[in-house]
């Protein structure tokens, strides 16, 4: 094998095929790009907000949590408690701020 058919390995084949242009309209490409971007409307950083405090809520949380049951015995769980309260209560007010925003705004909820 020469050097020229090594490097050509390299790369994937081009296939026949139903390949679309950028310019071209896909009514399927449509409804995905509405679902996925299904919430977002009126408020797009808010619901990230409340998107990235729900990652926070479950993730920071759960070892919160589980910090929480294992100090119960030793009666150190105050600290751990006051974290998953602090988390609870940034993500509930969030939500409700998203909530009367959009209500006050007009929008309907996504269904």
């Amino acid at each position: 094998m020469c050097a020229k058919e090594e490097r050509l390995r390299m790369y994937p084949p081009i296939l026949p095929g139903r390949g679309r242009r950028r310019d071209e309209e896909d009514p399927d490409r449509e409804k995905r790009l509405e679902e996925v971007s299904r919430g977002y409307e009126g408020s797009p950083w808010l619901t990230a907000l409340v998107d990235f405090s729900g990652f926070l809520l479950a993730f920071v949380g759960s070892f919160a949590a589980v910090l929480l049951l294992i100090n119960l015995p030793s009666g150190g769980e105050l600290p751990f408690a006051l974290i998953l309260a602090a988390l609870v209560g940034a993500h509930a007010s969030l939500r409700a701020v998203r909530y009367y925003r959009r209500r006050a705004a007009g929008h309907q909820r996504p269904e």
